[in-house]
C-alpha cells in the first residue's frame, strides 16, 4: 500500500491555530512548542512547553509522538503520555496540550 501525503496531516482543532492543517510525509518530524528554535508547530499559549512534543510518522503510516513537556499530554480518550517515552498512536488519535484547551488531531 503506496502512502498518499495529503492522507496524514495534524490538524488543531482546538485553540488559537483552530482549522490549521499540516501535512506530514513519510518519515517527517514535527515538533510542537512555544519557541521557534526548537518548533515548526508554535504556539503562543504560555502553558505549551518551548518544546512540548515531537509528531512524528514512519513509512508505514504510524504516529509516534514523545512528550518533552512539563504539563504534559492527555489524549482525547484521557491517558497521560508517559514524558520521554515514543508512543504509537493510531490516526485520528486528539492531543490536548497545555492547559488552555490546545487540541491537535491526528489525521
Amino acid at each position: 500500500m503506496t502512502m498518499e501525503v495529503e492522507d496524514y496531516k495534524i490538524i488543531c482543532i482546538k485553540g488559537e491555530l483552530n482549522g490549521a492543517e499540516i501535512p506530514l510525509k513519510p518519515g517527517e518530524k514535527i515538533m510542537v512548542g512555544r519557541e521557534p528554535r526548537f518548533s515548526n508547530l508554535i504556539f503562543r499559549d504560555l502553558t505549551i512547553s518551548r518544546k512540548h512534543c515531537c509528531v512524528e510518522l514512519d513509512g508505514q503510516g504510524n504516529y509516534y509522538v514523545t512528550d518533552y513537556s512539563e504539563c504534559g499530554i492527555v489524549t482525547g480518550e484521557g491517558q497521560r503520555l508517559d514524558r520521554f517515552v515514543r508512543i504509537q498512536c493510531t490516526k485520528g488519535t486528539v492531543l490536548k496540550i497545555g492547559k488552555a484547551g490546545t487540541e491537535i488531531a491526528l489525521e
